[in-house]
């Protein structure tokens, strides 16, 4: 009967992540009781996890409560028609894929468990909905950002493209993770691997290597800076 129960609350889950809701009334929306419901949801996160790791005898009850207050969760705000009013900045399309991908590793940490990785990223981006202006400050740079890499007036030369498009972006972002040690770390690696790659390019351009070489391989890093930069921008729901 346990499993069963479980199994049930499983497909319960999945169908409510894929069904059509309809909007809820946000007029009355209070940011402090958002910001409460979301503690709550990453408190459950936390202590199914733990229970898992630790083998707890009582992890269906973890899991039960869990799903449950996801769910009244998703039916709340989870639906691209009734985002919180603090969070409307966000596009629709990105908060609806984001609150998918969250519903789907809060499904994973109810039925298998997860990753250190993803756990990080899951109990992330719950703190950052607490807090709208972190999000919206990113969001602004991100924006710029894009604005500035799309410009097709601006030829910008490659330490100052270097410094706008990553260094500026990374440290913007390093204000925002701080208290998260495992996206702090893996931030500090993309970056360092990034100038280390651009000093290898600088010191070929100094020793009078062909330009069409130097330029290849500055475009080769561009892309490498954008695969990691798209991380960042979804983690801050900026990009699908």
């Amino acid at each position: 009967m346990p499993l069963i129960r479980g199994l049930a609350g499983v497909f319960l889950f999945m169908f409510v992540m894929t069904m059509r809701l309809p909007a809820c009334d946000m007029s009355a929306f209070v940011q402090s009781e958002f910001a409460e419901r979301c503690q709550l949801l990453l408190d459950l996160c936390e202590k199914t996890d733990l229970a898992r790791s630790l083998a707890h005898p009582d992890i269906n009850s973890y899991n039960g409560a869990l799903s449950r207050e996801w769910i009244r969760f998703y039916l709340a705000h989870g639906n691209h028609t009734n985002i919180p009013p603090t969070l409307a900045f966000i596009a629709t399309d990105s908060w609806s894929i984001a609150m998918n991908e969250v519903g789907n590793t809060i499904a994973g940490l109810i039925n298998t468990g997860i990753d250190r990785e993803k756990m990080n990223g899951l109990r992330f981006r719950i703190l950052l909905m607490k807090e709208p202006q972190r999000i919206e400050s990113l969001q602004k740079l991100f924006r710029a950002r894009r604005e500035f890499i799309d410009s097709k007036e601006i030829r910008p030369g490659m330490e100052s493209w270097l410094d706008r498009a990553l260094i500026s972006t990374a440290n913007a972002v390093y204000a925002q993770v701080g208290e998260a040690p495992e996206l702090l770390h893996r931030l500090q690696t993309e970056v360092d691997s990034h100038i280390a790659t651009f000093q290898r390019i600088s010191a070929r351009v100094k020793d009078g290597t062909d330009p069409e070489v130097t330029e290849a391989l500055f475009e080769n890093l561009k892309q490498e800076i954008e695969l990691d930069m798209a991380f960042w921008e979804k983690l801050f729901f900026y990009n699908t």
